[in-house]
Formats: C-alpha cells, sequence, structure tokens
C-alpha cells in the first residue's frame, strides 16, 4: 500500500514539474515573440525615417545642382542671340515641366466643405471631394490657358497623378490632401479667363463640389513653387 502511495506521490510531482516547466517555456516563448516583434516594429520606423531623410536630403541636393545649372548657364550666356535663344527655350521647358519656381498672374480658388456635411455623419461618403472632382478643376483650368497650378502648394507637372486613396486625394506620390478641410488651387495665366471658365455653367457645381463652398480670388501676382520630384524618363525616347 505504501509502494502505491509513493508511486502515486511521484505521479503527482512530476506531473507538476511538468506543468511548471511547460508553463515557464510558454512565459518565455510569449517574451521573446513579444520582444521581436517589438524589434521589428521599431527597425520598421527607425528604416521608414532614413528613408524619409534620404528622401529630403535628395530633394534638397537636386535643387542644389539645379541653382548651380543655372547659374553656369547664365554666366556661359555671351550676347549671341542664338546663346540667347537656346537659354530660354530653356528656360521656358523648365517652368512648363516645374522644375522651377514660377510667379505671374492667375487666380486662388479656396474651397472649403460645408459645415453641414459632418454634423450628421464622420463617413462623407460620397459627399466627400474625390479625384475626379479636381481633375475636373485642372482640367479646366489648363482649357483656358493655364500655364502653372497648385494644389495645396504641390505643384502639377505632366506626370503628376490624382488619385483617391484610404480617405486622402494624392497629388502625385508625395501630396496628401484631406477632403474635411480647406483646398488652395492656385493657377498661373490670365486671370480674367481662369476666372470665367470656373464661373462658367456650373463648372464648380458638378461632383461633389455642391457639398463645398468656394471662393475665386483674381491675383495679380502668384508664386507656384517647384515640384520635389523630378521627370521620369525610363521609356520615352526621342525619335531622330
Amino acid at each position: 500500500m505504501k509502494k502505491i502511495y509513493s508511486q502515486l506521490a511521484v505521479a503527482v510531482v512530476c506531473a507538476l514539474l511538468g506543468f511548471l516547466l511547460s508553463y515557464q517555456f510558454k512565459l518565455i516563448s510569449n517574451k521573446e515573440k513579444s520582444t521581436q516583434q517589438n524589434y521589428n516594429q521599431t527597425d520598421v520606423l527607425a528604416e521608414i525615417e532614413q528613408l524619409k531623410k534620404e528622401r529630403d536630403d535628395a530633394n534638397k541636393r537636386n535643387g542644389d545642382l539645379q541653382d548651380q545649372l543655372k547659374k553656369i548657364e547664365d554666366a556661359s550666356t555671351n550676347s549671341s542671340n542664338l546663346d540667347k535663344q537656346l537659354k530660354k527655350d530653356l528656360d521656358d521647358t523648365r517652368m512648363i515641366t516645374g522644375s522651377i519656381d514660377v510667379k505671374g498672374t492667375g487666380i486662388t480658388l479656396y474651397i472649403n466643405p460645408k459645415k453641414d456635411i459632418f454634423s450628421t455623419q464622420n463617413d462623407m461618403g460620397n459627399t466627400a471631394l474625390g479625384e475626379t472632382d479636381l481633375v475636373h478643376i485642372v482640367n479646366n483650368l489648363l482649357y483656358a490657358g493655364a500655364e502653372a497650378i497648385a494644389i495645396n502648394d504641390y505643384r502639377i507637372t505632366p506626370q503628376t497623378g490624382i488619385k483617391f486613396s484610404n480617405n486622402y486625394i494624392w497629388i502625385g506620390s508625395e501630396g496628401k490632401v484631406d477632403p474635411k478641410t480647406e483646398i488652395v488651387v492656385k493657377a498661373v495665366g490670365d486671370k480674367a479667363k481662369l476666372q470665367s471658365i470656373l464661373n462658367f455653367g456650373g463648372t464648380l457645381e458638378v461632383g461633389s463640389l455642391h457639398n463645398y463652398n468656394k471662393k475665386i480670388v483674381p491675383e495679380d501676382e502668384i508664386v507656384i513653387n517647384k515640384s520635389t520630384k523630378g521627370l521620369n524618363t525610363n521609356f520615352i525616347k526621342p525619335v531622330k
């Protein structure tokens, strides 16, 4: 009988030790996973910050090189009419492609959401401004002869796309526009024509634009900054 009790006691002790070892192993395993997860999150955040820094450095370097190049071109231009024409053509191309700051007469369009569209719902749904609304405005301004356009100071270039994603309207890959806040569109050109096209036939009332208050201000001088991104020429080639 004593032998049976001894065997049962040993079995209980072994089971208890097995449970304690298993539980301790689980705690250690969970701690390692948590540590690894925190490490991975920290590592990813650090990498993102590093990439942002590299991007900013590259943009600054690109701007410095553009300024140096312009100084060299200005210094090398002599009195020759041909050289002056080439320099003018190059400057015109840079203004059109958005690689330098520009200024001129034009209009500023202020777009503000009406307060009542937020009072009854958090999700604006189809009432919020979207990509087609901004594309519609840009197309009309270009049709009226706008020579430079910016949305919330993000320059529109020949390669700038406008896309709605995750409740924001993206201007290219860097311009993030919140449709729930004020949106400012600047355009350089004939201010009378630009104002006329926006006021024509309900141009600013189509789509979701009717849910927003609009104000057009003619300007004698508007400054539109250059694009922070260069143009890609990976596939196009000149025809000889």
